[in-house]
């Protein structure tokens, strides 16, 4: 993985492969899933216990399995999947020279969510031909190890899980997909543009008023608030053309001509190696002598790849506008 803030403590470790797709965990995921069912030991004894632990683990199995919907369409549309790794906030799923095209990132991102309502309605299915449908909401509290008490468990984490990606905020699948319908009319970076703005808009609802219900919710406005101004800059620095000195001057400016240059040198290996050399010169007539001025005619036409400004963070911290 190469978004560092990712991994947390420790490496992940390689749980196997999935049609080529390595699937990895981070190990203070277990950590925080034993603390967690360790704190019902004074009200539920062990047997709550191990069944908080093994609720939180058929959660992270409908996290892979959504992850896997992302990763399966993507690799049926021709994009390369790097892999996915599970961690406390989640799964992610890592994409590597995904397209700027309305109708990929649509069809990956509603992939993940279809898969939870595809879960949910077949456990709902089972549960109706049970005759036990109807109690659902008390049978998924899961006190007692049962099929039925698992199957319900699936209903109601999945259905969660499905309607809360499509929150319309980065990095949820519903921000990436108002991106996508956006884009069609608007372009990418306008569509971003706007997309990002409604995504500030969820997030600080949910720091405002979500402790209300419970105090993770202001904890993930935050993060959505960060993911949705990182996306925002990754497009940005990506299209980055004419005045871009004037967005990102001095150290910053000339780190991102030497990238450039190690970038054509083939330095960074894989698919962005021996693609158009990025010409970037300093323009004293045009831009102060700190700042990086882009010719227009010299300008590539992809610019900065997603995967290269992760590398740039990575060896140099989260970029930020000065």
């Amino acid at each position: 993985m190469t978004i560092g803030f990712f991994n947390g403590p420790g490496r992940p470790w390689m749980l196997g492969r999935v049609r080529g797709i390595p699937i990895r965990l981070q190990p203070f995921l277990l950590v925080l899933m034993g603390l967690l069912a360790l704190l019902q030991l004074d009200t539920g004894g062990w047997q709550a216990a191990l069944m908080t632990f093994f609720a939180m683990g058929l959660v992270m199995g409908s996290v892979l399995l959504h992850e896997l919907g992302h990763a399966l369409m993507a690799q049926r549309l021709g994009v390369r999947v790097i892999d996915i790794t599970l961690w406390p906030l989640g799964g992610i799923a890592m994409l590597e020279n995904m397209p700027e095209d309305s109708s990929t990132e649509g069809a990956i991102a509603i992939a993940g969510p279809l898969v939870n309502f595809m879960i949910a309605g077949a456990a709902s299915l089972a549960l109706m031909l049970m005759g036990l449908l109807g109690q659902l909401i008390p049978m998924a509290t899961i006190t007692q190890l049962g099929f039925a008490q698992i199957l319900a468990l699936l209903v109601m984490v999945n259905v969660i899980m499905g309607t809360f990606n499509l929150l319309p905020a980065f990095p949820m699948d519903g921000g990436k997909l108002l991106r996508s319908f956006l884009a069609r009319k608007d372009g990418w970076v306008r569509g971003t543009e706007r997309a990002a703005r409604v995504g500030r808009i969820f997030a600080w609802i949910m720091i405002l008023f979500g402790w209300q219900w419970t105090l993770m919710l202001p904890f993930l406005g935050f993060y959505l608030l960060f993911a949705g101004k990182r996306e925002l800059l990754m497009v940005q620095l990506k299209h980055a053309g004419r005045g871009a000195g004037g967005i990102f001057g001095g150290d910053l400016g000339e780190m991102l001509r030497r990238a450039a240059q190690t970038r054509a040198a083939g330095d960074f290996g894989g698919a962005e190696a021996g693609q158009t050399q990025d010409n970037w010169q300093k323009s004293p007539s045009q831009a102060p002598a700190n700042e990086v001025h882009i010719e227009s005619p010299s300008r590539p036409e992809q610019g900065f790849s997603a995967e290269d400004i992760r590398r740039l963070e990575a060896q140099r911290g989260r970029l930020r506008r000065d």
